[in-house]
């Protein structure tokens, strides 16, 4: 983070001298999201936001709803109906100022886009199954209340960068009459660590519909499919995903969830159970919690989430926070 003002100044001199002001616009956009949580004495193991809250055991401790984030994004009009964009996004922990590593983790990746034909990205980027599995999630896997990718992936994850794919070529086609799709492919980082994942999405009016895949190879792959509709009332949803995990341990998922209109606020509703490859194995889990809305940036989050696996006791999370965005 020391570094930052002279990171700052070489973004206005990169791409070859290219001066700050040639870009069409320039956006810096963040998350601060904190408050207090507390951990139950139970020995299930809970993948929320940011793991499990401090040590094993039962506790208070200042925590993060999600995760400190800052990054640029920017666009530049090329004519002819081409854009050049890009987006930089860094995770940090706000309770202490300490930037994550590598540190634009979370999103790093360069496009050339199209409103008629679509748009191509290469860089650092979320697998395609993650979109609908975020958009089928009231929480946006954030808060203890959140599924997480525990669950909506079924416990997959692409070997070394996890839910992000590093050295990846993707495609984001345009909307026909609400359809839309990605697919991508990663170099990866290791032997056998290649990747290749597609999505393919249907969304107009109260209608969502998701499907996707991701595979690395016969031992690493996941399928989803999702879909909610807005009652007015609720949204309601179901996600149900498999996933091979290594050679013979295959988990399969199934979330349940709910998000609850009052006025500007809402009251979210998520039950998950993942069943896990082996004896003994399977995690129910509940998720509750109420967003109050602030302004249009700022809004205080409290949450509630409580897992049971197999033969393991009961451990249940709670925060309470306040969030901005900017």
């Amino acid at each position: 983070m020391k570094n930052l003002p002279r990171f700052m100044l070489a973004m206005a001199v990169c791409a070859g001298g290219a001066p700050l002001y040639a870009q069409s616009s320039l956006t810096l956009f963040g998350r601060v999201d904190l408050g207090m949580g507390y951990q139950s004495d139970g020995t299930t193991p809970i993948n929320a936001s940011n793991g499990r809250i401090g040590a094993a055991g039962e506790g208070w401790e200042l925590k993060q709803g999600s995760s400190g984030r800052f990054g640029f994004r920017g666009t530049e009009d090329l004519g002819g109906g081409l854009r050049a964009n890009f987006l930089m996004e860094a995770r940090f922990d706000a309770r202490t100022g300490e930037a994550l590593n590598p540190f634009f983790q979370a999103r790093s990746f360069l496009e050339l886009a199209s409103k008629t034909a679509g748009a191509v990205y290469l860089g650092r980027e979320y697998i395609p199954a993650f979109w609908p599995a975020l958009r089928l999630d009231p929480w946006g896997f954030d808060t203890v209340g959140t599924p997480g990718p525990k669950h909506q992936f079924a416990n997959y994850t692409v070997p070394v960068s996890g839910i992000r794919s590093n050295n990846t070529i993707g495609y984001k086609s345009p909307n026909f009459s609400g359809f839309s799709s990605i697919v991508a492919y990663s170099f990866g980082e290791t032997v056998r660590s290649n990747s290749v994942g597609a999505n393919l999405i249907y969304a107009s009016g109260p209608i969502y519909v998701g499907a996707a895949f991701d595979k690395v190879d016969s031992n690493r792959k996941l399928a989803l499919v999702g879909a909610s509709y807005d009652f007015g009332v609720i949204r309601a949803g179901v996600t149900l995903s498999q996933a091979t995990v290594a050679a013979n341990s295959e988990n399969k998922n199934v979330s349940l969830t709910g998000r609850i209109p009052v006025g500007p606020h809402a009251v979210k509703l998520g039950l998950y159970r993942l069943d896990l490859a082996g004896a003994d194995n399977t995690n129910t889990r509940l998720g509750l919690g109420y967003e109050h809305v602030l302004s249009k940036r700022t809004s205080v989050l409290a949450n509630v989430g409580s897992a049971k696996q197999g033969s393991l006791s009961r451990t249940s999370l709670f925060d309470f926070t306040l969030k901005h965005n900017f």
